[in-house]
Parts: structure tokens; C-alpha cells; sequence
């Protein structure tokens, strides 16, 4: 059985309707996916905060960083380059494993797209995903400490523990899929 299975013209009208909302759901992921690594992007720049003249000119937000991830709230007011750095880290801890999520999901849903399902690439990206999904669980946590222990974080973290539950399931569900998979080859080789 080769690597790709991929979905023949004979499909039924249900999968046809799933590639379409695939499309979607590919398109909708790659805009958050460039949104994402653009706020990554963006956040590098808290080190030239103290830097850049104040007065509602500051590079970050007039000087309060609010990361929509975790729901910390920093004031970079009287911190200096050094302490604006650890905000930094802090808060790419946070977003980066979202960046690599949606990175995978985009991939996972272009591949439906196509009419590609149970293939290696799809298993691997729908695992990846999983793992993502389970790191973007505890990096609010690693960033809120981080900030903490410099005592920067201001506000309340809302986490939750789906983040965590669903990312068990699909990386779980992942392992599955490559199971079937490899009965479904072995299979054809009797047949």
C-alpha cells in the first residue's frame, strides 16, 4: 500500500460536502495561523518598549501588553530592557505552540481538501496538532510563572483543561488512524 491513499471520484456526496467545508476550515486556519506568527512577530518588539519615547508612542500598546492566550496583562511602564525581555519570553512561550497548532491544523484540513485521508502526512500533522494542542495547555502556566517571578503579571488567567483533554484525544485518535491504516495495507496484501 503506498503512502497516500487518496480519495477516488466514486466518493460519497457527504465527503464531497466535508472536502468543501475542509477549504474552508484550511483557509480560515492559515489566515489564523498568519495572524498568529504575526503577533509572535510583533511581541519580539517588547524589548524596544523602554526604548522608544513614551507619551502613547510606545511600540507595544502605549506600554500593556494583554496576551488574548493567556489573559495576562503586563505593563512594561518603568521596566527596563532586560526585565522587557523576560516579558517577552514569557509571552512567546505562550503563543508560539498556537503557531505551530495552527500550523498543523491548516495542513491537516488542506490535505481533506484534497480528498486525502488516512495518508502519512495527515496522521503525522493530526498528531502533531495533538501535541500541540497539549503544550498550549501548559504554556500559559510556564509564562504566568515566568512573569510572576518577577512579579509582572497583573490580571487572572482563565484557563481551562480542554486544551489538554482534546489534544489526549486526537493524538490518541492519531495513533488509531495509523493503526487502521496499517491493518487496511496488510489486508490488501492478502486480498
Amino acid at each position: 500500500m503506498t503512502d497516500t491513499m487518496v480519495l477516488t471520484p466514486a466518493a460519497s456526496e457527504d465527503f464531497a460536502r466535508a472536502r468543501k467545508l475542509s477549504r474552508v476550515m484550511a483557509v480560515l486556519f492559515t489566515i489564523g495561523f498568519w495572524f498568529t506568527l504575526l503577533g509572535a512577530i510583533l511581541i519580539l518588539g517588547t524589548p524596544l518598549d523602554p526604548i522608544i519615547e513614551r507619551g502613547g508612542h510606545g511600540l507595544v500598546g502605549h506600554g500593556v501588553i494583554v496576551d488574548g492566550f493567556s489573559g495576562m496583562t503586563v505593563s512594561l511602564e518603568g521596566l527596563s530592557v532586560i526585565q522587557c525581555v523576560w516579558v517577552m519570553l514569557a509571552l512567546e512561550i505562550t503563543i508560539v505552540p498556537v503557531v505551530f497548532l495552527m500550523h498543523h491544523t491548516r495542513r491537516v484540513f488542506g490535505h481533506f481538501a484534497k480528498g486525502e485521508i488516512f495518508v502519512l502526512p495527515v496522521i503525522r500533522h493530526i498528531r502533531q496538532a495533538g501535541l500541540w494542542l497539549i503544550v498550549s495547555f501548559f504554556a500559559p502556566i510556564i509564562g504566568k510563572l515566568a512573569l510572576n517571578a518577577l512579579k509582572l503579571s497583573h490580571g487572572q488567567s482563565h484557563g481551562t483543561s480542554w486544551p489538554l483533554v482534546i489534544g489526549v484525544v486526537t493524538v490518541i485518535a492519531a495513533y488509531v488512524m495509523e493503526e487502521a491504516r496499517r491493518i487496511a495495507a496488510d489486508h490488501a496484501e492478502i486480498v
